[in-house]
């Protein structure tokens, strides 16, 4: 979920620090094809190993799939038949140690504070880290 501000333009994505949300999306549509995988609620994915910041213009280094935290819970599925459910997610970028603190705590954990700092799917690249408190 990209701020209206976010350039989006052919041009402007030749710059990393408007096209890196772009850049995840489509490997995250790889990833599960490409490692015989898949991605589901919680999971984490870092950007690289050892993990490097998206762009310049974030420390953000990481993701969690989770429900759209910004629309009501009815749009999270789409039930196609009795057989067949459609989920719907959004990357949240996460800092370094709200990762460690989701790894090592849990889902749970990294939501509630989430909660506390009123952290949505919105893409900020300048967002409060929920686990240290800072920029």
């Amino acid at each position: 979920t990209l701020p209206a501000h976010w350039q989006i333009s052919q041009e402007a994505f030749s710059d990393e620090q408007w096209y890196w949300p772009v850049r995840q999306l489509k490997f995250l549509a790889r990833f599960p094809h490409k490692y015989d995988s898949w991605l589901g609620w919680g999971h984490t994915i870092p950007n690289g190993d050892p993990a490097e910041p998206f762009a310049e213009n974030t420390r953000q280094n990481g993701m969690i799939v989770l429900p759209s935290l910004l629309v009501d819970e009815v749009f999270h599925t789409l039930e196609i038949d009795q057989d067949k459910c459609i989920n719907f997610y959004s990357l949240v970028p996460l800092y370094e140690e709200e990762m460690m603190l989701k790894l090592e705590q849990g889902s749970d954990a990294l939501l509630d504070l989430f909660d506390k700092y009123q952290v949505s799917d919105l893409v900020d690249v300048a967002r409060i880290n929920v686990v240290t408190g800072r920029k």
